[in-house]
């Protein structure tokens, strides 16, 4: 079921929004997502095995969990216990005895994903394959970052909520100066958007890991003297980048790979001259929001792995490396920073 949006501007791009309509956009998004968990785990029998209360480890019992994917099965019941579907008195779970019949805004899940129609969310997501995966070992839900994943990433990093925490980076350090870096630049279009309106004299180069991302990067922008691609691992040191040269740099989606972040802030500091600009852009998080459990189960089998961390954590590294915050936003569990170099 879907409503009409109500207080949200029209605007010819959703770039253009505030943080917090953008974030309610998206929120209704992941509503809808927890919505197609839930018509996964009846089809799947999940609700017809809770009509008797079960603790977790009764449940993954009888629905076949392997015992390697027990906490990922907790973290499906969560969810579903996230928007009333299941109920749990804190020992056991049950299928609720009324089943919520939520309704969907079109223009809100439209400005977030692109699509308007609840349907072509249900057929766009891989919660299938993740309650499957519970029965078997392995399996994980895969999207590296390689040419064999590139149309999936291309997809993905066009999304509406995803290219407007790109934009809002790109926007905070383009008027920093000539000088920019894109961390983990991954396919390249945050190069591209760097580059619109960038003087003729600017310098945009992405540092990447992946070989095959570096490729898809310069071949996007090889007709752009300006914008640059090099293969580097963002928590090693660049000791090939000059210290002090680059105006401003972001990181757009990547830092919640890193499992050790604080190279990545040593990185920044160095490379950034005093008054710089460094944005930390879409970090999955650890922050309790109304998306944290799908977020959560969305992610538990991905690969790459990450990890998430929590607000503090961002803001310690960022004061540890030198660095100020200046503003901050949410689209949920995504975080977004910028900071200044002092």
């Amino acid at each position: 079921m879907t409503t009409q949006a109500a207080g949200i501007p029209a605007v010819d791009d959703v770039s253009d929004l505030a943080p917090e309509e953008m974030e309610r956009a998206y929120l209704e998004y992941r509503r809808a997502c927890y919505n197609i968990v839930a018509r996964t785990a009846e089809e799947r029998g999940v609700f017809a095995l809770l009509t008797e209360p079960a603790t977790l480890d009764t449940f993954a019992e009888r629905f076949g969990v392997v015992e390697t994917k027990k906490p990922v099965a907790e973290l499906l019941l969560k969810a579903l216990v996230k928007r009333g579907f299941v109920v749990f008195d804190g020992a056991t779970y049950r299928t609720a005895a009324e089943q919520p019949e939520p309704s969907f805004d079109e223009r809100l899940l439209k400005l977030a994903t692109g699509h308007s129609s609840f349907e072509e969310l249900r057929h766009s997501e891989n919660y299938v394959g993740i309650i499957d995966t519970l029965k078997v070992e392995g399996i994980p839900i895969a999207a590296t970052f390689d040419a064999a994943h590139l149309t999936v990433w291309n997809e993905v990093l066009q999304a509406p909520f995803y290219r407007y925490s790109r934009i809002q980076a790109v926007r905070e350090i383009g008027g920093a100066g000539p000088h920019l870096l894109d961390l983990a630049c991954g396919p390249g279009f945050g190069l591209g958007e760097l580059a619109e309106g960038a003087p003729a004299e600017a310098t945009v180069l992405g540092v990447e890991i992946s070989d095959d991302f570096v490729v898809a990067a310069t071949e996007r922008h090889a007709g752009d003297a300006r914008v640059r691609v090099t293969r580097g691992d963002v928590t090693k040191p660049l000791d090939f980048l000059q210290e002090g040269y680059f105006d401003g740099a972001m990181i757009v989606g990547a830092y919640h790979f890193l499992a050790e972040p604080h190279l990545l802030w040593r990185n920044a500091g160095r490379l950034l001259r005093p008054g710089g600009v460094f944005c930390v852009s879409y970090v999955l998080s650890k922050m309790g929001t109304e998306d944290q459990e799908i977020m959560d189960l969305r992610f538990a089998l991905r690969r790459p792995v990450s990890y998430p961390p929590t607000r503090p954590e961002v803001l310690d590294l960022a004061k540890a490396a030198g660095f100020e915050l200046e503003r901050e936003y949410g689209l949920g569990a995504w975080r977004w920073y910028s900071f200044t170099k002092l």
